[in-house]
């Protein structure tokens, strides 16, 4: 898997195979930057994990948690996205400490971002949702949606291509109070199932063939483990500190609408011309990664 350079992503799909009869010594074989050969189990896990952690310059820590002995081959993917916003929030207008409600009960308190601008953005009154675009310096954007309070299965479950392209079509341009807590998305997953269920089985056989990956046929998948890591700040979703010097006034506007993330709300990141989906999730608790 790769993605384009514009988002200046780490992505690599990495593959470690295993004999499984020896443990007690193991070989370490290099034969691209993506794609490393570990032979008997040892200390896998551990170099697996300092390996990812080192490729993601520290934003990817101990993918892999409880690898089996018996594991023959594992694919490993992780993607971290960085890039920076076409127009980045200042820090001098970020709140501190601000009310975000996790539910109906429980509130914390979150650095919250401030910028007025113009942008995209949309009421669907169909799903009693806001929806707002930002976008990325180059061809990728952020859209942001808050379902109303109470509402946010009903949004999940309408998601969808049709969904986008509605939105798509109906986004409007307008002065925008915005308010945007700073969060961290992280999340890992054991894909084996849901291949499977995809209908991707011979590769988990024992009749698995992957020619040109090793001279025999004694490979088979075991696991397939996949992370993603975003990080969204002042500067975009890369932590760069943005500088004060020079800002200009905020132009005289009336009354514009203020749109303020302050309680659960759906995240996606997508490339511009295809519309297609880099990142999709959801921001509970913006204290918790």
């Amino acid at each position: 898997m790769q993605v384009a350079s514009w988002a200046s992503a780490i992505c690599h799909q990495v593959f470690f195979f295993f004999s499984g009869r020896n443990i007690s010594t193991h070989y370490f074989l290099k034969r691209t930057p993506s794609n490393i050969f570990y032979w008997f189990v040892g200390k896998t896990q551990e170099e697996i994990n300092c390996y990812v952690e080192k490729q993601s310059k520290g934003k990817i820590v101990g993918l892999i948690q409880d690898l089996k002995q018996k594991s023959i081959m594992v694919l490993v993917n992780y993607i971290h996205f960085k890039a920076q916003w076409a127009s980045p929030f200042h820090l001098s207008k970020t709140e501190d400490s601000s009310i975000f409600l996790v539910n109906k009960t429980i509130t914390v308190q979150v650095p919250m971002m401030h910028q007025m601008e113009q942008y995209y953005h949309l009421v669907d009154t169909e799903l009693n949702c806001t929806v707002l675009q930002k976008d990325y310096s180059k061809n990728a954007l952020a859209l942001f949606v808050l379902p109303k309070e109470g509402n946010m299965e009903r949004v999940e479950k309408a998601m969808s291509s049709k969904t986008l392209k509605k939105w798509n079509r109906l986004l409007q341009k307008g002065w925008i109070d915005l308010f945007v807590p700073k969060f961290s998305i992280s999340a890992t997953y054991d894909l084996r199932n849901m291949l499977l269920q995809m209908g991707m089985k011979d590769a988990f056989a024992e009749n698995a063939d992957f020619p040109g990956l090793a001279e025999d046929n004694d490979l088979q998948l075991s696991y397939v483990y996949h992370k993603a890591v975003l990080h969204v700040r002042e500067e975009g979703t890369r932590d760069v500190a943005a500088s004060t010097d020079g800002l200009l006034d905020e132009p005289e506007i009336s009354v514009p609408s203020v749109i303020r993330f302050d309680r659960t709300f759906l995240l996606m990141i997508l490339e511009k011309s295809t519309r297609s989906i880099l990142f999709l999730g959801k921001v509970v608790d913006p204290t918790e990664v």
